[in-house]
């Protein structure tokens, strides 16, 4: 006797096998209502003709078959959902599709936010200021290449470095760098703001109100981004000439813009646990901007904790990229965008506790395409310390100079469905052809591949055999 029949005949009543045994002839293969109803009533038929024979439509035996069989659908239809739902390929519901994806270390993009460089094209404050020639300048626009104005240029530096630090005018930059081959300065303004450095606006896009931010512009890591934001930091912008002129839409002073509006949020942590999640339940929040501050005992923003990519791998678990860093969180997608702070175990990052604020954009979650057209007249007013000590007001004219096209809306469920196993195939590394095919799908939704062939002239490749 095998070991298996022998305890199959032990536990003769946990035995599935014998237990539908008994029940052979139940059809277990009727799961709606039709058929359930039919195959009961068949059942009867069979088993019990004596006991029960009055199949007519106004029976009250009928009634209850009706009542089971309906049940009995309905439970059919829980299970069969239930059991889709637990596997990536057959589930629908967004929910279970980004819990499944996050089960393969695959975090799901939220919708990114548009975002771009604004030209400034004109400057005027409330300083007295005096040019070469005498002239006062407060009250003046002064525009960017004005073919009127033989000293537009003297008359333009010269607002914006009263505007500036002693130890930072125009040609001492806090930070440069050469971004895309174009030389570029970063200079911060001497302000009086106590708020955020955000200045918002709205304009039409597409046929509908859009809103918008001019945020305070940094140089980082080769790049220009927007400067964590934090309150009462003087707002920043770059200079940038590409060598073509000042006529140039390439040449100027710049400030980054951002589709959204920026929120924030407070939390506090009073039992610090491993792994612990917090919940952000705003909507529609993009998949870039989020910022993390331990707050000091009053109530001040006191450090910037870092953000990593992505919950499994080199990050909150493992830091191994980040050795010197211990305050780490990552921040992982939910349903309508909302998100959660994942911390991390307190062995290779530090567990949070006390007061914080995030300070997260929520964007519009759909493409836009914004030209320079819509994009014009956008007036800033940044109130300044001078270099005389008093306090006054600096007015930015910006405008578009190229179209932005970059915003995408949240990763869609076939999206997900396709790059989650097949970012999850490259365990997070690029090494076959395949994996460069397949990795950067994993980084952003709006990732177009190009294939390129060799040729040596148009219609000719390069390895056709002719024959002559």
């Amino acid at each position: 006797m095998s070991v298996s029949d022998r305890q199959n005949r032990l536990l003769i009543n946990q035995d599935w096998k014998r237990i539908y045994q008994s029940f052979r002839n139940a059809d277990f293969q009727s799961y709606d209502f039709e058929n359930l109803r039919r195959t009961m009533i068949q059942y009867l038929k069979e088993n019990y003709p004596e006991d029960f024979n009055d199949y007519i439509e106004t029976s009250e035996y009928i009634a209850l078959i009706d009542l089971i069989a309906f049940l009995g659908q309905n439970l059919s239809f829980r299970v069969d959902l239930n059991s889709r739902e637990n596997f990536l390929e057959t589930a629908e519901r967004r929910e279970s599709i980004l819990k499944l994806a996050r089960l393969v270390s695959y975090n799901p993009k939220r919708n990114q936010a548009a975002n771009g460089l604004l030209k400034l094209e004109s400057v005027k404050t409330t300083e007295s200021i005096l040019d070469s020639s005498g002239l006062n300048l407060s009250g003046t626009t002064i525009s960017w290449n004005d073919p009127s104005n033989a000293q537009w240029f003297e008359q333009f530096i010269k607002i914006l470095n009263n505007t500036l630090p002693v130890s930072n005018p125009i040609g001492q930059p806090i930070r440069s760098a050469d971004i895309d081959g174009v030389p570029t300065e970063q200079y911060k303004i001497n302000s009086l703001n106590t708020g955020l450095p955000v200045y918002t606006f709205s304009k039409n896009v597409q046929g509908e109100s859009t809103k918008f931010e001019i945020v305070s512009t940094a140089i980082n890591g080769g790049s220009i981004v927007e400067e964590p934001p934090l309150p009462a930091n003087n707002p920043s912008f770059v200079y940038r000439d590409d060598g073509q002129g000042a006529g140039s839409s390439n040449t100027g002073f710049f400030m980054h813009f951002r589709q959204g509006k920026l929120e924030r949020g407070e939390f506090k942590v009073d039992s610090p646990t491993p792994n612990q999640i917090v919940g952000i339940d705003a909507t529609n929040i993009n998949n870039s901007d989020v910022w993390l501050y331990g707050l000091d005992l009053n109530g001040f923003e006191n450090e910037l904790w870092t953000k990593v990519d992505a919950v499994e791998g080199n990050n909150v678990i493992y830091n191994s990229l980040l050795k010197n860093v211990r305050n780490v969180y990552a921040v992982s997608s939910r349903i309508e965008d909302r998100i959660n702070l994942v911390f991390a175990d307190g062995v290779f990052g530090n567990t949070p506790s006390g007061n914080y604020r995030v300070y997260y954009r929520t964007s519009a979650n759909r493409f836009l395409n914004i030209t320079p057209q819509g994009m014009n007249n956008i007036n800033i007013t940044i109130p300044y310390v001078s270099r005389s000590g008093t306090s006054e007001k600096l007015t930015l004219t910006f405008s578009l100079k190229s179209s932005v096209g970059n915003s995408t809306p949240a990763e869609s469920n076939a999206s997900i469905k396709q790059n989650a196993p097949a970012t999850y195939y490259t365990q997070n590394r690029m090494i076959t052809a395949e994996d460069y095919n397949i990795g950067p799908l994993g980084v952003s939704q709006d990732i177009l591949k190009v294939k390129s062939v060799n040729r040596i002239s148009s219609g000719i490749s390069r390895y056709f055999d002719f024959e002559l």
